[in-house]
């Protein structure tokens, strides 16, 4: 059924100017699909973490790490900076009962801290979306660039696919290397029934038309127009709207878009890595 768009043509034209950003750099992220329990038992060892009690965002501390505005509130009023990674998996939250299920691959659940959200499908055939909940403050690292440091990748070759083969291939690198990147991220259980992971904006993200930028360049609910090649070589070139963020998505021709939910979005997420071009609609007369 056709659309009468000579209204929004109409809103946009009027109320609106472009500003375009050659080079743009585009990545992909997407919704993973994971096997869980909600105990542990047999190789399901992995937890998926709440956040803990006294997690706050502060005035930012210089002993804290990153920019110094995630801590644990004691009840001493001390701020104590939250576990790196490699502390959480040694055992820092442990008997706190802050586990939400348990996955058998760690290096899904990474991937699952990457994408900011998954949906969980248990053994009776049930599933849980989880969606970003906070995060330990401790700075990002992408475990390509620990790869690539270490010889087992290339620039030109690295990938989602390309990181899970090594590390499929080299099981006695995986613990090391995921906790190369220190930072952690905490989840919450989301309610069912909603089309699609929840974004920064409170609103859920839609396939290849949500996109994550740099929320101290641009606000969240921006109308943005992104033209690039996506992976199988097809022209991407559609209207996209701001309504995410990202630690590694920084500064203003900077775009990550949501693919969708399962294995085939994560194969166009993971292999996606462009230059294009972004144009954002701004108010008429902005400054921007």
């Amino acid at each position: 059924m056709s659309r009468n768009t000579a209204p929004a043509h109409a809103f946009f034209e009027g109320f609106f100017e472009l500003r375009v950003l050659h080079h743009a750099l585009f990545t992909g992220y997407y919704e993973p699909l994971i096997a869980a329990r909600r105990q542990p038992g047999g190789p399901f060892t992995v937890p998926f973490h709440r956040r803990p009690d006294g997690f706050v965002r502060c005035a930012p501390q210089r002993d804290l790490p990153g920019d110094g505005t995630y801590a644990r509130q004691l009840r001493d009023g001390s701020l104590p900076p939250l576990p790196t990674r490699g502390e959480v998996s040694a055992g820092a939250l442990d008997g706190e009962g802050l586990e939400i299920a348990y996955a058998a691959d760690p290096v899904d659940v990474f991937f699952a801290h990457v994408q900011g959200s998954a949906t969980l499908v248990f053994e009776d055939g049930s599933r849980q979306r989880i969606g970003y909940h906070g995060k330990s403050g401790h700075p990002y690292t992408a475990i390509g660039k620990t790869l690539i440091m270490m010889g087992l990748l290339s620039p030109q070759t690295v990938s989602m696919a390309s990181i899970r083969g090594v590390l499929a291939t080299n099981p006695a690198i995986v613990e090391p290397v995921l906790a190369s990147n220190a930072s952690y991220i905490f989840f919450r259980e989301r309610e069912d029934g909603v089309s699609g992971p929840v974004a920064a904006g409170g609103v859920p993200l839609q396939a290849m038309r949500s996109i994550a930028v740099d929320r101290d360049v641009w606000g969240l609910g921006t109308p943005m127009f992104a033209a690039f090649d996506l992976p199988d070589g097809t022209r991407f070139a559609q209207t996209v709207i701001a309504e995410d963020c990202g630690s590694a998505i920084l500064g203003p021709a900077r775009g990550d878009l949501f693919c969708g939910t399962g294995t085939e979005a994560g194969d166009i997420a993971g292999a996606m890595n462009a230059r294009g071009t972004l144009a954002v609609f701004v108010p008429s007369g902005s400054p921007l």
